[in-house]
């Protein structure tokens, strides 16, 4: 199976590079078709890590398609920071779409993260008015909320921390904050 999975990293990297190029990446019908020439386990391994691609690209039409087929990735912090860093209008955008995941994901790599995002926000005022609700849902992340009271030094923190979710955790959840 090693040597099977090393064939399919291959054949998958092969493919992304191709559709990339081909701008077929940018219609999941279109990818659905290139892939029918694929084997079944080189489609789904592939289709998962589109899935992660369609996210972080804010690309939400294409996102929808994928969990249609049965897609899913393990979401981490850094890819809800590059689909932040993807909001360009004030179109749903998958944060907002993926709403309940973002509030419950827990992730140890946040710092430069919060940080990255901080920055786009506040170097960005154009885009403050679609930003602001995944800034508000990201605020509802008991993770986020407990990193930003631990590191109140922080250039971001104040920025991300939720008062009201904090006097919560230390009601309920105190050991969060320690």
């Amino acid at each position: 199976m090693g040597d099977r999975l090393h064939e399919i990293i291959g054949e998958i990297g092969v493919l992304h590079n191709t559709l990339i190029e081909n701008g077929k990446i940018n219609n999941s019908n279109e990818v659905f078709q290139v892939l029918k020439n694929y084997p079944t386990d080189v489609k789904k391994h592939y289709l998962n890590l589109l899935l992660q691609y369609y996210f972080q690209n804010n690309d939400l039409k294409n996102l929808k398609e994928l969990l249609l087929v049965g897609a899913k990735f393990d979401m981490r912090f850094e890819d809800i920071k590059a689909a932040f860093l993807n909001i360009k209008s004030k179109e749903l955008n998958v944060i907002e779409f993926m709403e309940e995941s973002i509030v419950f994901i827990k992730d140890s790599d946040i710092s430069s993260n919060l940080e990255k995002m901080y920055d786009y926000f506040h170097t960005n005022p154009s885009l403050q008015e679609y930003l602001q609700k995944s800034v508000e849902i990201i605020k509802r992340n008991r993770y986020i909320c407990a990193h930003c009271y631990k590191t109140q030094n922080a250039k971001y923190s104040e920025f991300f921390l939720n008062k009201d979710l904090l006097e919560s955790l230390k009601r309920d959840l105190p050991y969060l904050l320690n």
